[in-house]
């Protein structure tokens, strides 16, 4: 017999799964780009053929998919990836929280050590702790996607409030904080189709993210 917290559990499913693989896309977007690597593959392009219908970012991103045929047009991506967030030279966009939180725009600040505690709750590490700072945005991509693993896994309805109110606090108290100007810095000194329409589909998600997992929360807690 099906109880009314497996039920809801079930229903959650298709939700925590479809955010998992969008936000799995965001980190891949701005992976560094290589042949090997995203712009040849036919399944994201064929995401962004479905969000084109319904989002400018999308839009731009098929277009600028469409166009990514050849190693030369990848080489010419990946050396506006190396300007906007990595350098060498003064970085336009950096991808680091406390580089917007910090009124000096340093590095290894208060917010970093907030993200790495939240790893450690969770037994996780960065290989480049005290080397790199662990509040890059593809790291913080990273915990997100492995939270809502975890969610997928829990067996009880309990833990998944848990983790789903761990989920709102990372986007409440770090990512919808820092990275929507991280997103205008992208879409204020870019050229490239390709940035432009992955700082536009990522300022939009997270906003809608935070205010679906507020509204899920809300309807578990009433159960």
């Amino acid at each position: 017999m099906t109880t009314t917290k497996d039920s809801i559990h079930i229903q959650l499913y298709p939700f925590l799964l479809a955010r998992k693989n969008f936000y799995q896309i965001l980190h891949t977007l701005f992976l560094e780009p290589a042949k090997d690597n995203f712009l040849f593959d036919e399944g994201l392009v064929r995401n962004f053929d479905e969000l084109k219908e319904v989002h400018e970012g999308g839009r731009i991103l098929a277009d600028a998919f469409e166009h990514l045929t050849s190693n030369e047009k990848v080489n010419i991506e990946r050396e506006e990836y190396w300007r906007l967030f990595v350098g060498p030279g003064v970085l336009v966009a950096p991808p680091w929280e406390s580089y917007y939180r910090s009124k000096e725009h340093l590095l290894f600040e208060e917010w970093t050590l907030q993200v790495r505690e939240l790893y450690h709750q969770f037994g996780l590490q960065s290989i480049q702790e005290n080397n790199e700072p662990e509040d890059h945005l593809l790291l913080e991509f990273e915990f997100m996607i492995f939270l809502i693993e975890l969610s997928l896994q829990a067996l009880d309805i309990e833990k998944i409030q848990e983790l789903i109110s761990k989920q709102i606090d990372l986007l409440q108290e770090h990512l919808t904080i820092w990275i929507p100007e991280f997103c205008k810095r992208v879409m204020d000194h870019t050229t490239s189709r390709l940035y432009l329409g992955a700082a536009m589909v990522l300022e939009d998600f997270l906003n809608f993210d935070l205010t679906s997992l507020l509204e899920i929360k809300e309807a578990v807690e009433n159960v």
